[in-house]
């Protein structure tokens, strides 16, 4: 844990966790074990995205290979589910592994530790996606997977990754989009029961990241899912 890279107060929990100070609990805890199963359940994700899970890893790796020596961040990680091992191929690098979700952290913290993840090098820290701890042109990666369909502003994901991104820092961000049929109808239906935002196509996700001052390096659809990758000008 490095602090001199955060604006504000960062405690440690009980749990061995990070945590940005006066954060409310995150509202995915008690649901954290069942929505592992289901998001890391490689045949859901290929019949509901049209997804196998090595897309998701191999987007990863090539956020991984673009950093040298910087520090890395992933926003939203989740449980890594789908993401740990290409982490353990690069656990020399400093990488944050950001969340709410105190319980999800502790899930992927796990699954970094059988694979002799350094506690040097790699820190789990809960805090708000919206309102990041890190301060401003401070990270050369800015990895944010599946999470910004969640948000009813998702300019405002984008807008703080890209705030704490140094200038020509890299962005790789992924979304569920409307682009496949079943997806989008899923997708919808997940909508009309509060649990992802209004859906959107993927020439509109691309649009908000450039439009948040990043020049577009990769942008790539595959079946429900978005792809974009970029610097930040």
């Amino acid at each position: 844990m490095n602090h001199d890279l955060f604006k504000g107060a960062i405690s440690k929990t009980k749990g061995a966790l990070w945590e940005v100070e006066g954060l409310p609990k995150g509202e995915y805890d008690s649901q954290a074990v069942q929505y592992d199963k289901l998001i890391s359940n490689g045949l859901y994700n290929r019949i509901m995205w049209g997804n196998w899970p090595s897309n998701y890893a191999e987007f990863c790796r090539q956020g991984l290979k673009s950093n040298t020596d910087g520090v890395i961040a992933d926003i939203g990680c989740g449980t890594l589910g789908f993401t740990y091992k290409a982490y353990a191929e690069h656990l020399q690098k400093e990488i944050y592994f950001c969340d709410l979700s105190g319980e999800m952290l502790n899930i992927g913290k796990k699954r970094m530790e059988k694979l002799g993840a350094d506690p040097s090098n790699v820190t789990f820290l809960r805090s708000d996606a919206l309102n990041m701890p890190f301060k401003d042109n401070i990270l050369q990666t800015v990895l944010s997977f599946g999470i910004l369909h969640i948000f009813d502003n998702p300019t405002q994901l984008v807008q703080e990754c890209v705030r704490i991104l140094q200038p020509q820092g890299q962005l790789f961000l992924t979304s569920l989009c409307t682009e496949r049929k079943l997806s989008a109808k899923y997708l919808n239906l997940l909508h009309k029961k509060g649990h992802v935002a209004k859906p959107l196509g993927a020439l509109a996700i691309r649009n908000i990241v450039e439009e948040r001052g990043v020049k577009i390096k990769t942008f790539e659809v595959k079946g429900g899912m978005a792809y974009v990758s970029g610097i930040k000008k």
